[in-house]
């Protein structure tokens, strides 16, 4: 082999070797995904990302992100035979072939620079686009079917769900792309490289044995020992680092409950307590980091001693036949790089498996996220919309023999026969823990688990809940009136204000704080039934939303609903004696 004939067949090369290793992908990858855990659940997780894409966008992608891992391959073997000749023009004392093969060398490091900058701007381009498919796909799973409400109920709980749907997801994508690339250029070096060494190497005599291509096997030999022994060291890797990654999400999601229920703990006192329960989690995170650092000292310091011993072994190999006149320094020299070139190669796996195992954590998680969102599936809820067509009244609200089952299956609370009409105006009340926010949670339509009868409801009726605690979003003082979606007018959420005894808000409305923190719970709750008068639903259910007024500010809250929203059905869940006057119908609740 010469520097000439492989320069003038590159382009040959990357052309059939593009071809073939694009089948050997694809048949490698079909097979991957149907026959290993692993590769069904990347499937699981990565099939989502490809509806509504154009496949052909993402097959060229892929083939570009293949056709740049071949030229990296190319260059480096050409650098081998261009250094071959360098080195030997200084051996032979000729410079004017010394400085043909620097400039040659100095334009092959211009296109490797070329070739390294769109190769990362293609890397880039295709990790965003297929991030942004994934980060769209958990939300919506998330979202969906409110299973980020229904899947707090469920038994198998996934932990730390913000850590898997940024971190996880984005280190999974990364972490897929550089794995493919690293399995690419190990295979494909390990072929062009020992051809390479197959061609330099020649007879080792070791213990009067002659052993030709003495070269090639023992860089096999070496390289697939130490690659079976790195991962017998670090095979326990696999499981510290996903408990890992739980740990540090168990700390995270501790530190948030603390600021999220800063109040509470400091009525309470309970700092001490706070204190120990932060300690024993971030314990945990420091015992695994131990067990972590001793296993990995272990694969790190074998790794270490494989590779320095390896840049000897090449030299070492050649040094009798350059002493013996048989090759020449470049000769050594492309050996050497061939040599070092290679046991990366045949090395990857070994080097990488530390990373593999995150990787395996990773996909675990994502899989085990989409896992559980996909087995909650849609609750029996037997609730029947009535069509505006048909008999049934607008604004009637009907309960037949309705009831609440439990998770074991049981029934919640007797069945309720009820008929409300528009105007009507229901209070339920009952024991602590009979059922009654449970009741409205299934009007509403959130209920978790299946219900039991019918509830007719018609279709062009909108309904709106109010819960004892209301929900402060992120943003300004307006988009926190006006959440989720309402449109009202600066003037109309002001007049509300004053009304309910918050003018000092009415010049905040653009403002954009930490609101959830800087208002009182009566603030809330007098928002949450300013929300009401500007949403002027047909159904509102209100459960306890004003069990934080003064008797005053409540009697004023129910006195506008029915003002301002005469016909709308209103049930309301309270204990306080003074609610009865403002309904007509009462429900009492009894297990």
């Amino acid at each position: 082999m010469d520097w000439q004939s492989e320069l003038s067949g590159s382009a040959v090369w990357l052309g059939q070797t593009l071809v073939w290793v694009c089948v050997v992908f694809a048949v490698v990858f079909f097979g991957l995904i149907r026959w290993t855990d692993t590769g069904r659940k990347f499937w699981a997780i990565s099939k989502p990302c490809l509806a509504d894409t154009s496949l052909i966008k993402v097959v060229l992608m892929v083939v570009a992100l293949i056709a740049f891992v071949l030229i990296e391959v190319r260059i480096s073997v050409l650098n081998t035979f261009f250094y071959n000749g360098l080195y030997t023009s200084l051996q032979e004392m000729q410079p004017s072939a010394f400085w043909f093969f620097a400039l040659i060398n100095a334009a092959l490091v211009g296109v490797k620079i070329i070739q390294e900058i769109i190769d990362i701007l293609v890397g880039q381009v295709f990790e965003i686009r297929w991030l942004e498919k994934l980060n769209a796909v958990l939300l919506d799973r998330w979202l969906d079917n409110q299973n980020y409400y229904r899947i707090s109920h469920n038994d198998d709980v996934p932990d730390n769900i913000d850590q898997r749907i940024e971190q996880d997801a984005t280190a999974f994508i990364t972490d897929t792309l550089e794995m493919v690339r690293g399995v690419l250029n190990s295979i494909l070096s390990s072929i062009e490289f020992t051809l390479i060494l197959w061609g330099l190497s020649g007879v080792l005599v070791i213990a009067g044995i002659e052993i030709p291509k003495a070269a090639v096997f023992l860089v096999y030999i070496f390289i697939l020992l130490a690659t079976a022994i790195a991962v017998w060291i670090g095979k326990p890797l696999i499981r510290l680092n996903f408990e890992k990654e739980h740990r540090h999400g168990d700390y995270r999601y501790a530190l948030v409950r603390v600021r999220d229920h800063a109040e509470s703990i400091a009525f309470y006192r309970g700092e001490g307590r706070e204190r120990i329960n932060l300690t024993a989690y971030f314990n945990a995170i420091i015992s695994n980091r131990w067990a972590i650092i001793k296993r990995s000292l272990g694969l790190e310091g074998f790794n270490t001693g494989v590779t320095q011993f390896a840049m000897l072994l090449p030299i070492m190999i050649q040094a009798p036949r350059f002493f013996a006149g048989q090759i020449k320094l470049g000769d050594v020299h492309q050996t050497v790089q061939s040599f070092n070139r290679l046991m990366r190669a045949l090395s990857f796996f070994r080097l990488f498996y530390e990373q593999f195992t995150l990787y395996q954590a990773r996909v675990n998680r994502l899989y085990g996220f989409l896992n559980s969102l996909a087995q909650i599936g849609t609750v029996n809820q037997t609730t029947t919309l009535a069509d505006e067509s048909s008999q049934t009244q607008k604004h009637e609200l009907v309960l037949q023999q309705f009831g609440l089952t439990t998770v074991s299956g049981g029934v919640l609370f007797a069945p309720i026969d009820l008929h409300l009409q528009a105007g009507d105006r229901l209070l339920i009340q009952g024991a602590s823990g009979v059922g009654k926010t449970s009741l409205l949670r299934a009007m509403a339509g959130i209920y978790p688990l299946p219900t039991v009868g019918a509830m007719v409801l018609t279709t062009a009726v909108k309904t709106w809940f109010v819960p004892q605690r209301g929900y402060v979003p992120q943003g300004s003082l307006k988009q926190v009136i006006c959440y989720p979606n309402i449109n009202a007018k600066d003037e109309e959420i002001c007049r509300w204000l004053e009304v309910f005894g918050l003018g000092s808000l009415s010049d905040k409305l653009d403002e954009v704080r930490t609101w959830q923190t800087q208002l009182t719970p009566g603030q809330v709750q007098r928002i949450g039934i300013i929300r009401v008068l500007l949403v002027r639903p047909d159904v509102v259910f209100l459960d306890e939303a004003t069990s934080a007024l003064d008797e005053a500010n409540e009697q004023l809250a129910y006195e506008l609903i029915g003002t301002h929203l005469p016909h709308a059905i209103v049930v309301s869940v309270g204990h306080r004696s003074g609610l009865a006057v403002h309904h007509n119908k009462t429900l009492h609740i009894t297990v």
